[in-house]
């Protein structure tokens, strides 16, 4: 058995698709496929009952293998080429490398998928097809992908990876009647597949018991009740990607992090009407968060941890009273602990926050490697100085339109954080002089 640190992630889930030159590698987990089988291919009954089982190389080493190992080797033939000639030489290496063959069927043109789901449709099948396909990526066909098409995959009943990036044109009700077959999915990405509704979500979530990645991004009809059910019934989630979804509220997202313990990345890009109330949540359950997308929120320091026990000082910004009205309810955040899996965080445009909800960040999470603070207005020296004590660690930092931050503070910043591989000022170079900083 292997095991898999919680912890281990990709940016993207559509990511775990670009793995071409080794298609029978999983990068889900960035390590073996487990769910791959390691038992021969079952023929159709009327093949498996007229043709004896004969090697064509019986008499060689190889013919003595155990199936299970012949498979583990064939597992590392990476051009589908070589997998179907291996398909070829006798009829034991066929039981053993024609699942691998089907595993993940790619598609750069209509007219492959279209013959595939034939073949799929065919009652004279030598082997049962559909249930050998494990992913399928529909990138390169996106709008050709019509329901009738798609309604046809619901018998691959043991789909695991799905991504349906820009299918606009699937309905809700062929999402609907599909995706409650794939219980075993483990990520799919709906990014752009507009008319995704709670409908699909719900019934998706209900069976498929064991996802742990989800991208949504830009369904903009769903709503708490989509994924209030994902949060229910998915408790293996690790990626969750809501960029755009402007209907989610607070309640949904907090129950994702005291319900999915695992939770490695959240993505609430344009989630207009997450509050403070959620964010505190992730940080006070989601211990193994690496990446959080937070740009456009509308946030106050008190959704981040505070390295005090009172409210923030007053600032002299025209945004003071109205971010003191916002935060006078909340406590201050006291966490007892550190993220120190926390990787990522981009706070784009959250123009409420002040320098004490980064120092709060970076006392908490001092490894974070990429820090996006674009937009936030009232971020002076004193963050760049927190910054400074990522050290090492930080290697992408934007501080675009943060107008208060001086050479002061940025001669300090090349002097600690020797690994910076990329800095964003932009529209502050008339009151930067970066070139004799650094």
């Amino acid at each position: 058995m292997y095991s898999h640190s919680p912890n281990q992630s990709t940016t993207s889930l559509s990511d775990i698709e670009d793995d071409d030159v080794e298609p029978n590698k999983s990068l889900f987990f960035g390590g073996v496929d487990q769910a791959l089988v390691v038992t021969p291919a079952k023929w159709a009954s009327k093949f498996g009952i007229f043709h004896p089982r004969i090697s064509a190389v019986e008499h060689s080493p190889v013919s003595h293998l155990p199936p299970e190992v012949l498979i583990h080797v064939l597992k590392h033939l990476h051009n589908f080429r070589d997998l179907h000639n291996a398909l070829l030489v006798c009829r034991a290496w066929c039981e053993c490398s024609v699942e691998l063959l089907w595993h993940k069927p790619s598609f750069s043109k209509l007219a492959t998928f279209v013959k595939m789901i034939d073949i799929l449709s065919r009652g004279d099948q030598t082997f049962a097809y559909a249930h050998f396909i494990r992913r399928l990526n529909f990138l390169f066909l996106g709008p050709e992908i019509t329901d009738t098409l798609f309604s046809r995959l619901a018998q691959c009943d043991r789909l695991e990876r799905l991504t349906l990036v820009g299918c606009s044109s699937v309905s809700d009700e062929a999402l609907a009647r599909v995706l409650p077959h794939c219980s075993h999915l483990v990520a799919i990405d709906l990014t752009g597949v507009v008319s995704t509704s709670d409908k699909a979500i719900v019934g998706l979530a209900t069976s498929a018991r064991r996802l742990q990645g989800i991208n949504l991004g830009g369904c903009k009809m769903v709503t708490d009740e989509g994924v209030m059910a994902l949060a229910t019934h998915c408790p293996l989630l690790r990626r969750v990607k809501l960029s755009g979804v402007e209907l989610v509220t607070d309640e949904p997202i907090s129950a994702l992090a005291k319900l999915c313990p695992l939770l490695l990345e959240i993505d609430l890009n344009n989630c207009k009407q997450i509050t403070d109330l959620s964010i505190r949540d992730i940080w006070i359950y989601s211990t193994h968060m690496r990446e959080m997308r937070l740009a456009n929120c509308v946030l106050t320091d008190a959704a981040f941890p505070s390295t005090r026990n009172t409210t923030a000082h007053p600032n002299s910004s025209p945004f003071s009273t109205s971010t003191s009205k916002l935060v006078e309810h909340l406590p201050p955040l006291i966490l007892s602990r550190s993220l120190e899996h926390l990787r990522m965080l981009d706070l784009t445009a959250c123009a409420l926050l002040t320098d004490d909800a980064i120092e709060g960040v970076i006392s908490h999470a001092p490894k974070i490697r990429n820090l996006v603070l674009s937009k936030c207005v009232l971020l002076t020296d004193r963050t760049v100085e927190n910054i400074c004590r990522l050290g090492r660690h930080i290697h992408y930092l934007h501080l675009g339109h943060a107008a208060s931050i001086t050479d002061r503070s940025v001669r300090i910043l090349a002097r600690c954080c020797t690994r910076i591989r990329y800095i964003d000022f932009a529209s502050e170079l008339s009151q930067l002089s970066l070139i004799n900083a650094y």
